[in-house]
C-alpha cells in the first residue's frame, strides 16, 4: 500500500541555490535526519548524479534503496526507486518556484510503498517524518 504526501514551504533562498542543495546527495547525511549513507553511483556529464545507493533509518528498521534521478534545472528534481532495493517504490520532486529574488516557493513530493507488511498508521507517520525532516534540513542548509 503506498502512501502520498505534498508539503510547499517558502524558503529564503533562489532556485539556482535549493538545486544546488539537494543534488549534493552525499552532504544528505549532514542534514536529512534518518539518512545514514549514500553512494553516487553514476554522475551525468555535467556532474549531477544519475543515481545513487542510499540508506536510512526508518526507526523500524535500517532500509538500502537506489534511486535513479532527472532534472530540469534550477526548478525541478525528481527521484524513482530502482528494482531490488528494501522498498517496494519510492518516488518524489522538489520542485522550486521563484516568489522574488530570494524567496522561494518548494514544493516537496513523495510517494512511499514499502512492500513489506506495516499499518497505515505508520506509514503515514514515517512518511511526514521524511517530508518534515527533508525540508527542515534544506531550511537549515539555507541559513548556513
Amino acid at each position: 500500500m503506498a502512501e502520498h504526501g505534498t508539503v510547499t514551504v517558502e524558503l529564503d533562498a533562489t532556485p539556482e541555490e535549493l538545486f544546488a542543495i539537494v543534488t549534493d546527495l552525499e552532504s544528505y547525511p549532514d542534514w536529512v535526519d534518518g539518512i545514514v549513507e549514500v553512494e553516487v553511483l553514476e554522475v551525468a556529464d555535467e556532474g549531477l548524479p544519475l543515481s545513487s545507493r542510499m540508506t536510512a533509518d526508518v526507526k523500524i528498521r535500517t532500509v538500502s534503496y537506489t534511486l535513479s534521478y532527472e532534472y530540469e534545472y534550477p526548478t525541478v528534481v525528481t527521484w524513482t526507486s530502482e528494482p531490488g532495493g528494501d522498498v517496494k517504490l519510492i518516488e518524489g520532486s522538489y520542485r522550486f518556484e521563484p516568489i522574488d529574488d530570494n524567496t522561494t516557493s518548494v514544493t516537496y513530493e513523495l510517494t512511499i510503498d514499502p512492500g513489506f507488511p506495516v499499518p497505515g498508521f505508520m506509514l503515514r507517520s514515517a512518511q511526514k517524518a521524511i517530508i518534515a525532516a527533508a525540508l527542515d534540513g534544506l531550511r537549515a542548509q539555507t541559513e548556513r
